[in-house]
């Protein structure tokens, strides 16, 4: 078990006994694997596959380190519309994204959750040796959006909010975003994601986002001690159950390209 202030290498226990909880029930005791076989690291892991809207529980026996619990609940896939309104273009390829979503929130929980977007390319690449022009798909991601009743004031890629206003109701919500077009580029996908969070990972997620700030000549920042979750540890154990939408922004078939 360490703490924020100790900053030795960590040891990756391979004796401890890893049980597994679903709501309250036993289901496993995970087995160590070994990642490295020279250096014996590795980390407990399960094949059982999680269940919507159930809680979770991790209880880590050690010998000498003693007990070690950590729990969160995972939430149901959240359901969604996403309708674009406006979009970069051949004309204007640096126009505003606008992007409206629309989902019903439960009033039987307290509600958390995410919003992000972010592009899937067909781009060109160029063989340096034979001049052949063959497309690869990539990926753009860390693109902030914004929405009036979600702020999101340093830009974070995933745009985190709760139900505070508007528990139990079908609620529209509004999103902007920088969006990006290129006619070089194939095919241009834009993936909508929305998530439902456990409280733990919003909870985690909210105190690293601190206000963007310059300490230019002001000598090295701060540690920041997040508050951990983990009972007689450190750390972080949390979930979330996301869902994605395609919107397709360009595509040209290989018959026009």
């Amino acid at each position: 078990s360490k703490q924020p202030s100790d900053f030795n290498s960590i040891e990756f226990l391979n004796n401890c006994k890893v049980d597994l909880y679903e709501d309250g029930v036993f289901i496993e005791t995970m087995p160590y694997t070994v990642s490295d076989t020279l250096s014996g690291l590795g980390w407990y892991i399960s094949r059982y596959k999680l269940k919507q809207a159930k809680t979770y529980k991790i209880i880590s026996e050690h010998p000498e380190l003693g007990v070690a619990t950590a729990e969160e609940y995972l939430p149901y896939r959240p359901f969604f519309t996403a309708n674009l309104f406006q979009h970069a273009d051949s004309v204007n390829d640096s126009q505003t994204g606008i992007i409206t979503i629309t989902f019903n929130d439960s009033a039987l929980f307290k509600d958390y959750y995410y919003f992000s977007v972010y592009y899937r390319i067909l781009k060109p690449v160029v063989n340096p040796t034979t001049g052949d022009t063959t497309y690869k798909t990539d990926y753009i991601f860390n693109i902030p959006a914004t929405s009036t009743e979600a702020p999101n004031p340093i830009n974070y890629s995933r745009t985190l909010f709760s139900d505070n206003n508007f528990d139990g109701q079908n609620k529209t919500m509004t999103f902007t975003f920088q969006s990006k077009y290129s006619v070089v580029n194939k095919k241009i996908d834009l993936i909508v994601e929305f998530a439902a969070l456990g409280f733990n990972f919003y909870d985690w997620t909210m105190q690293q986002l601190k206000p963007a700030y310059s300490n230019l000549n002001e000598g090295q920042e701060e540690p920041s001690n997040l508050i951990s979750n983990i009972q007689n540890g450190y750390g972080h154990f949390s979930a979330y159950s996301s869902r994605t939408v395609d919107i397709k922004i360009r595509w040209f078939p290989d018959s026009l390209v």
